[in-house]
């Protein structure tokens, strides 16, 4: 009977376990149905994103629409337009029209009241020796308003390619890690197949092991940073995208090959084509204008001319019963000279010593700028003749790297050399490849930079206009988000 009891009992605990074991396979089931949907809608909403291929000037493009300093130049350049193309209204008079009615009571006997009405028009002009100067001053500031805008238009296309190329940069740092992560993984495969034959040490596995998962969150940084800068670029150049629209950067660093060799016959001509000169001047011709508009208006006669008419000027006396309607006219001219102006220590004078400094000011600032330009623009050149000479001796690295990886790379999978060995071999090409991209990317921002400066075309410095050699990857905003 004993012997019957223990089998029952055995076989409810067995039949307990089985209902366990149900229990967790229907509920793995269930969460392993919630993953497998949620991964089939998150793969449907990527599905209904869409590519979009950016190029460099297709960015350009955009930015010179809705960047905000082009917007903010536009409302400038449309200001100073106006009131230069409304500068004739200072020679418009002052026109006022005006009726008046009064009733007047001399006792408290109403028919001594006195009514009378009034209506006309009246004129007036005042005209100064500055009127000139004043328009000339409004015609040079709505010059340098277009130059300034054009300016703007340079320095926005200039940021935007480098950052556009900076962006590949990044691409290719992120893309170098992923690649570093990959050969690691190969690493930690290979010793651990070695391992299991005894042909590598526990202390070389771990050692690869150790490499492997130090590369991983590498990769993520790097991505992270990519990302980020590319959220920020669209930003700034007005691009929206949907959650799942996937970018893709068409380019390459490699265009900075097209680089044309640094020209130091630009130093004959960079001072006149400095923006920051040109900036300079605008200004000194601006203030020199508004100095002589007001020695006009301050040490000259002004001529100030006046005229009304009231073509109705009707009186009603109660007490006699007359009517009078006297329509009238009268014009004035008159000359006005303010005296205080040539009093010792006056505001007049004060103001026009302040304006004279800030003439001077400027053409100290101008004749400084001058030297400084030709200095800088020496200095560019050189840098870009030196990173040329760079870009030459990095292409020789990396092939020299290159190499060295794969004969050490042969070499350790025959167990001739160890595992940091190759470690070393590796990590040398990858800042090899990171090295030479860097470059590249120094030196087509070298070269924006003085194209720019120079108020040069984009592209004017390179042989190749294009700035899309090669497609890059595509980059998915939904996966920053």
């Amino acid at each position: 009977m004993r012997r019957y009891m223990n089998a029952f009992q055995k076989m409810t605990a067995l039949s307990k376990r089985i209902l366990v074991a149900a229990t967790g396979v229907c509920f793995a089931g269930a969460v392993l149905s919630a993953t497998e949907a949620a991964a089939v809608t998150q793969g449907t909403a990527a599905e209904t994103g869409k590519t979009i291929v950016l190029t460099v000037d297709d960015a350009v493009e955009k930015a010179l629409i809705a960047h905000l300093d082009v917007q903010r130049g536009k409302i400038t350049l449309e200001q100073a337009a106006r009131e230069y193309k409304h500068a004739w209204n200072s020679v418009l008079p002052s026109i006022t029209a005006s009726g008046s009615g009064s009733e007047t009571r001399v006792t408290e006997d109403s028919d001594t009241d006195t009514v009378s009405l009034k209506a006309g028009v009246s004129a007036s002009l005042s005209i100064d020796a500055g009127l000139g100067s004043k328009i000339k001053g409004l015609k040079a500031s709505y010059e340098a308003g277009k130059a300034t805008f054009e300016d703007t238009v340079r320095q926005t296309e200039s940021a935007v390619r480098a950052s556009f190329y900076n962006l590949l940069y990044l691409k290719e740092k992120w893309e170098s890690a992923k690649s570093t992560c990959e050969s690691y993984q190969r690493q930690y495969d290979q010793t651990s197949a070695k391992a299991k034959r005894g042909m590598a040490s526990e202390l070389d596995l771990l050692t690869a092991q150790v490499n492997l998962e130090t590369a991983k969150p590498d990769v993520d940084s790097a991505e992270q940073t990519y990302m980020n800068a590319l959220t920020s670029f669209l930003d700034t150049i007005g691009y929206e995208l949907e959650p799942g629209d996937k970018v893709t950067l068409e380019g390459s660093l490699d265009y900075a090959e097209t680089a044309k060799a640094a020209d130091y016959t630009l130093l004959e001509t960079c001072v006149e084509q400095s923006s920051e000169v040109r900036a300079l001047e605008d200004k000194l011709r601006i203030a020199a204008l508004s100095r002589d508009s007001q020695k006009g208006s301050l040490y000259f006669p002004s001529l100030t001319a006046s005229a009304s008419v009231y073509p109705l000027n009707w009186q009603n006396e109660k007490v006699s019963g007359s009517t009078t309607d006297t329509p009238n006219w009268s014009v004035s001219l008159g000359l006005s000279l303010p005296l205080d102006s040539y009093l010792p220590g006056s505001s007049a004078r004060d103001t026009i010593a302040s304006l004279t400094d800030t003439v001077k000011d400027y053409e100290l600032q101008l004749e400084n700028k001058k030297k400084t330009v030709r200095t800088e623009t020496m200095e560019k050149l050189k840098g870009i003749e030196l990173s040329q000479k760079n870009l030459k001796a990095r292409h020789l690295n990396v092939e020299l790297a290159q190499k060295s990886y794969e004969m050490t790379e042969d070499a350790y999978s025959r167990g001739t050399k160890d595992l940091l060995t190759l470690q070393s071999a590796l990590d040398t090409l990858r800042t090899a490849q990171l090295q030479l991209r860097e470059e590249q990317y120094t030196l087509i921002s070298s070269v924006l930079d003085l194209e720019q400066s120079l108020s040069l075309p984009s592209g004017t410095l390179f042989t190749d206009t294009t700035g899309a050699e090669t497609s890059g990857a595509e980059t998915s905003v939904a996966e920053a988000n």
